[in-house]
């Protein structure tokens, strides 16, 4: 039977700690804030994603403030069978208990993306199958090949396309490339944030990361009394920044910039005051095309260098993990030499040395520094952790 194409949904979710599911629960049902037709499902590090329906507010009250809300497909409760069900019923019982294949896949926008390693080839059909027959809002799921080059971006191979069919195989070849074209909207924070992850680098499990930085600079305004001027030399297609210029007076004069020059047309569309103006970026430079916000497609450790950048900016955003440590001290002439400034961003550190990382962290920035938050936020590998940080000053 055909597989008509679903186009995708996302809806707000409450994360909270798995310990604290149940007590939340009860909160939002006595508060009228629970989405009662769709499921409480697993998420990330032992935590759970609640439905919120349309009635729960933007800003929960305080025993539910702490929590992230978090843009996500919802899960239906009358939805159809799990795909290990589909699988059984296409491959045989015992089958996925007796073969590695992993459990578990990321889910970008409207594509369904699996580590190639984790998928037994003979049974790749049964796969397919019962992956996308389970998620019908899925478009174009996908094998990922690990990361490459010095962008570190996803080699990601095409298995399944859903048009008004689920096309795979052999079938794929003499496709129009458009059908294949992993570029999709990712919701993020109450954004869709426009990507193709065979081209940049993008990591939705940094959503929650993300939403922390946007509260630190808004408490951050707060305190100055006025807009704050922020440099993101390392900005990807804009997912930390956007949701900072969605709130008002938050952002004066801002600095956004990458390397990859790929990112650069997701950038435009995905900040609202870019989107819709020409794209012309002379190398080792910065371009203003519009006031008060400069655009760059460089190395950023060269950005201090330019005329009027050095002691401009209020807070600076890192998020470069693999390098972080390495390159902020570069970075560290953007700021201002004095008054309140802010670093935002996160590392991946030997986990053996997390405990030391406050104190690498004050000898590098070395001005003053008033406070050094740090907050292990998973385990990376085997034996590295990824950790997010604030300096305050």
């Amino acid at each position: 039977m055909p597989l008509a194409l679903v186009r995708a949904g996302p809806m707000r979710h409450l994360s909270v700690p798995s310990s604290m599911t149940q007590q939340t629960i009860d909160i939002l049902r006595e508060s009228g804030w629970l989405h009662t037709e769709h499921r409480v499902r697993p998420y990330d590090d032992g935590h759970i994603l609640i439905p919120l329906n349309d009635n729960a507010p933007s800003e929960l009250p305080s025993d539910l403030a702490n929590f992230p809300i978090i843009d996500a497909n919802p899960v239906p409760r009358n939805s159809r069978e799990s795909w290990q069900a589909r699988f059984t019923e296409l491959a045989g019982e015992g089958v996925l208990e007796n073969i590695i294949v992993s459990k578990t896949h990321e889910i970008l926008g409207d594509l369904l993306i699996q580590r190639h390693d984790e998928v037994n080839d003979q049974y790749l059909p049964a796969f397919i199958q019962s992956k996308m027959e389970t998620h019908p809002r899925i478009r174009l799921m996908l094998l990922d090949h690990g990361v490459k080059g010095e962008f570190r971006i996803r080699d990601l191979q095409p298995i399944a396309v859903r048009t008004n069919r689920l096309i795979w195989g052999e079938e794929l070849e003499g496709l129009e490339s458009n059908l294949l074209d992993p570029t999709t909207d990712v919701p993020e924070n109450g954004l869709r944030l426009r990507l193709n992850p065979s081209r940049v680098y993008f990591s939705s499990k940094l959503q929650y990361e993300r939403q922390n930085t946007t509260k630190e600079l808004t408490q951050f305004s707060v305190e100055l009394g006025r807009p704050i001027n922020i440099c993101d030399p390392f900005c990807g297609v804009g997912p930390a920044i956007a949701p900072l210029l969605r709130r008002e007076s938050l952002v004066g004069d801002l600095l956004v910039n990458d390397l990859n020059p790929d990112c650069l047309p997701f950038l435009f569309h995905n900040l609202k005051p870019l989107r819709g103006l020409e794209l012309n970026f002379p190398q080792d430079n910065l371009v203003e095309p519009t006031s008060g916000i400069f655009v760059g497609c460089m190395d950023a450790t060269q950005i201090p260098s330019i005329k009027d950048q050095c002691g401009r900016w209020d807070a600076l955003l890192v998020n470069l993990p693999h390098q972080t440590l390495r390159l902020l001290p570069a970075l560290l002439p953007l700021l201002r030499p004095e008054g309140p400034m802010r670093i935002c961003g996160w590392t991946i550190i030997p986990e053996s040395e997390v405990i030391e990382l406050p104190d690498k962290l004050s000898r590098i920035v070395d001005c003053n520094v008033e406070d050094i938050e740090v907050r292990v936020r998973k385990q990376f590998n085997a034996t590295d952790m990824l950790a997010a940080f604030i300096v305050r000053r």
